[in-house]
């Protein structure tokens, strides 16, 4: 029994010094773990290199420094650029390589700290009894290896002279190219990158081409070009009339204005024939003029019995020069060697056909009617008032447009059917096209002004004209003065803008029998009326003394009055537009005249021309 217990006692004490031990030996090995960690907290862990420099028990810092000093391969590498007998030579950090020491320093100080406890340990035994090598890590700067190789090319690089054209009058004459080299740079930089990513130094044989300039068919162009250049370049246009000859360009100068270049084609050079713009353009810009039809708008009269619109002339289709596209045309034609093009022309479309519908305009009454008066006026200028009225009656103006006088009314010339007659032109009346027009504008101008449309431009005469301020019974209303519209188209222009919206029918009839210029408005009634003062006449100068002047289309002893003085002025005009009671446009209309003069005009020799003190135009 005392035996039993005996051995009982002694296996219970072999089991405890056994597993003493072992917690103790696992405390230990903890122990140093922990103490060889805590060593290296900030250290890489003994046994790592980069290359073949030790950076182990070195913190990061130190490894980047060290490995800046030791790091051999960008300052000990070799690269010798050969090309026949001449060769250059630099290192790997001249060529852009330079050392990612951080991100190498990184890389080795995070050996042994990445996954779970066990792999950290077992990776910091394994580092510290067999070691663990990082391969280098360096940024290829291409830009800096690029530059050395260009540099190294303006050595070597020859231009290849391609063949050129001389032209000998309209005569093409091919003078021969000569052959160049050209380093390739690109291969040059692939070779390069593949001897520094295995940290090589290496002798490289540079790679030139030899540039050969050909010839091939240049004959063949060549016959191309004398036929071209040999035959005047035509222009034409297709319309509805057919195909019309819009203009030709002589062969003498055709070929100064094409520009010829040599280009490379799939290995053959070939020659390039562009137009010159500026020439071509300058005689499209004298084609287009000729060509240039203005659309038609259609123009109606208000049937007041019916309530609808009447066509009083039918609308047209315009047409215009498109100038890009005709230098399209221009040059495929001579690219291809042709020596006619077509002038593009593109269709413009009235804004206001035949068929519109007074209803869907909003045109349903009279809203508004003007009156101007034209007593004493001659035939000439009575024609014009008649052709300028008839060129803006029937005439609609859709909502938010801008009326322009010049546009609707056109060229003013006797082709149009205008006469010579009186008109102010700067600071004297004289005789010119279209005197009398200025009693159409003024009319229009009173219309759309008393109306309440917005004015957008205006001008006053230089002197007043008392056609403007007289009244349907022959007297003058000098509170007239100040609503007086000039033009001299296209200069001088009329505009204003159909703030309302609805679309304006305008109908201008002129009345030889009354004298009077009547401008009626139709659309619908918008609710506005207009109230305007007038500061009458202010600042008022007397008329000048009496002017003459020699005619020399005269007979000697005729005298004749061809002016009338008149007192110079300012005015001005303050005007407020109400719509539906409220106030819709506040504006002003200032006015300056400046004072006239009677002014006389006689034959050469006249005697007692010009009388004793006075003024003489001629002087």
């Amino acid at each position: 029994m005392e035996e039993r217990n005996t051995h009982s006692n002694t296996f219970a004490r072999v089991i405890f010094i056994v597993f003493g031990g072992l917690i103790t030996g696992i405390l230990l090995f903890a122990g140093a773990v922990i103490a060889y960690q805590n060593s290296f907290r900030d250290k890489i862990y003994r046994g790592v290199s980069v290359d073949n420099v030790i950076v182990g028990g070195l913190t990061r810092s130190e490894a980047a420094e060290k490995l800046e000093r030791e790091l051999r391969y960008p300052i000990e590498s070799s690269f010798n650029f050969t090309w026949q007998d001449k060769s250059w030579q630099a290192n790997a950090r001249e060529l852009g390589f330079h050392p990612q020491t951080e991100q190498m320093t990184e890389a080795a100080y995070t050996i042994g700290r990445t996954g779970g406890l066990l792999d950290q340990i077992s990776t910091q035994i394994a580092t510290m009894l067999h070691g663990v090598t990082i391969q280098p890590v360096f940024l290829f700067d291409e830009r800096v290896a690029f530059n050395k190789i260009t540099k190294i090319a303006e050595e070597i690089d020859t231009p290849m002279d391609d063949p050129s054209i001389v032209l000998q009058g309209s005569d093409v004459v091919i003078v021969p190219g000569k052959s160049g080299m050209m380093l390739d740079r690109q291969m040059t930089m692939s070779m390069l990158q593949i001897y520094a990513q295995n940290l090589q130094s290496a002798e490289i044989e540079l790679p030139v081409v030899v540039l050969e300039p050909t010839e091939a068919n240049l004959g063949e162009q060549k016959q191309v070009l004398d036929n071209l250049l040999h035959r005047d370049f035509v222009l034409y246009t297709n319309d509805e009339r057919g195909t019309l000859n819009a203009g030709s360009i002589p062969a003498e100068i055709l070929a100064g204005m094409i520009d010829f270049e040599p280009v490379m084609t799939d290995g053959n050079l070939a020659i390039e024939m562009n137009p010159k713009v500026e020439p071509f353009y300058t005689r499209l810009l004298e084609i287009g003029s000729n060509v240039y039809k203005k659309a038609q708008d259609a123009k109606f009269i208000f049937d007041n019995s019916t309530r609808s619109l009447r066509l009083i002339q039918q609308a047209e289709t315009g047409k215009e020069l498109n100038i890009d596209k005709s230098l399209e045309n221009i040059a495929e034609a001579i690219r291809a060697g042709r020596n006619e093009a077509e002038v593009a022309l593109d269709i413009i479309q009235p804004k206001v056909t035949d068929n519109v519908n007074a209803e869907e305009l909003g045109i349903r009454e009279l809203v508004h009617t003007e009156n101007t008066y034209f007593f004493y006026s001659d035939d000439a200028r009575i024609q014009n008032i008649q052709v300028g009225a008839a060129k803006l009656n029937g005439v609609l103006i859709a909502p938010g447009e801008t009326f322009s006088m010049a546009d609707a009314v056109g060229e003013v010339s006797k082709e149009t059917g205008y006469a010579e007659s009186s008109v102010i032109f700067g600071d004297q009346t004289v005789q010119d096209v279209g005197g009398g027009l200025c009693q159409v504008s003024t009319t229009l101008f009173r219309a759309a002004f008393n109306y309440g449309l917005e004015i957008n431009e205006r001008h006053a005469h230089g002197y007043r004209v008392y056609y403007y301020e007289r009244l349907g019974n022959r007297q003058l209303d000098p509170g007239l003065a100040g609503l007086d519209a000039s033009v001299y188209l296209p200069v001088l222009d009329l505009k204003f803008t159909n703030d309302t919206p609805y679309w304006i029918l305008m109908e201008a009839q002129p009345d030889t029998n009354l004298f009077q210029l009547q401008w009626r408005f139709y659309s619908t009634d918008v609710n506005r009326y207009v109230e305007y003062t007038s500061t009458g006449l202010t600042n008022i100068v007397p008329e000048g003394e009496p002017v003459y002047n020699e005619n020399p289309n005269f007979p000697s002893g005729y005298v004749e009055q061809v002016d009338w003085g008149i007192d110079g002025a300012d005015v001005t005009i303050y005007r407020t537009v109400y719509e539906n009671g409220l106030i819709h446009i506040q504006d002003r209309f200032d006015t300056h005249y400046e004072a006239w003069s009677d002014i006389w005009e006689y034959g050469p020799g006249t005697p007692g021309m010009p009388p004793n003190g006075t003024g003489s135009g001629n002087e």
